[in-house]
């Protein structure tokens, strides 16, 4: 499998247990790897039986390099004390499940409120980045922040520049910037020396449609110009829930010779 990556980014799948043998032998036609979306759905997360009950289905494919931590409704610098505790221990049940799986890395959906800022970016910015560290070291693993509802790269940023570990990144989700009408240029220059990782899936500007790419309206080869110009081998996930759609993807982005496939 690693002499198939030669050469190329380290490119991932978000698998699910329903399609399993299809994502595994994608997985091992590709040479490709999964970030774990699953096991940070609500159903799954609520309950500590069922969390380890996919965590251990999916270490045993020896496939599980990242994990798409838990996003819904989290904010682990909330004002509100008891929003902020049940925020951090779902995300240290990620990190937790993340350790389990034999993962390196896990991604965290940006909290920040859209449209507010001054003193409540600046106070936003630095519980989160007091938490991630905590988080990072605990459990020795990466850290990706993603843009999520976020209209630009404002949030993110005022996040990264107190950050000091290098275990914490951002992860920049191209189809998340398209319907932001923040210019991608803009996104990659003000992130750049931050971003660690890519999530990659196609919309129409509009809604977080998570199409396969090419059939939106991203424009994949700025994209792949503008992660040319980073310099780096990041990893990057094909976000896309059916296995025949992210063949269709991964075949695209062969096709178009993008990000190194």
């Amino acid at each position: 499998m690693e002499e198939k990556r030669k050469g190329r980014s380290r490119l991932q799948v978000q698998p699910t247990r329903k399609e399993w043998e299809g994502w595994k032998a994608l997985a091992e036609r590709e040479g490709i790897t999964f970030e774990v979306l699953e096991i940070s759905m609500p159903p799954v997360m609520a309950q500590e039986e069922l969390r380890a009950e996919a965590a251990a289905w999916y270490r045993a494919s020896g496939l599980v390099t990242s994990v798409h931590g838990n996003f819904i409704d989290v904010n682990p610098a909330s004002a509100d004390p008891e929003i902020r505790r049940v925020s951090r221990q779902r995300c240290r049940e990620s990190c937790e499940a993340a350790r389990a799986m034999g993962a390196r890395e896990v991604v965290f959906h940006c909290s920040h409120m859209a449209f507010l800022s001054g003193g409540y970016t600046e106070t936003w910015a630095g519980g989160c980045a007091e938490f991630y560290a905590e988080l990072a070291e605990e459990y020795d693993l990466g850290l990706k922040i993603e843009n999520s509802a976020d209209p630009d790269p404002a949030a993110l940023r005022a996040l990264m520049t107190r950050i000091r570990d290098p275990r914490i990144g951002v992860c920049l989700d191209v189809g998340h910037t398209h319907y932001t009408r923040t210019p991608m240029e803009e996104w990659f220059g003000e992130l750049g020396e931050w971003i660690g990782y890519l999530h990659l899936s196609d919309n129409g500007g509009k809604y977080d449609d998570h199409l396969i790419l090419g059939k939106g309206t991203v424009d994949w080869k700025k994209a792949d110009g503008l992660w040319r110009q980073l310099g780096k081998d990041v990893p990057m996930t094909v976000e896309m829930g059916k296995v025949s759609d992210a063949e269709t993807s991964i075949a695209y982005l062969k096709e178009e010779g993008y990000f190194g496939c």
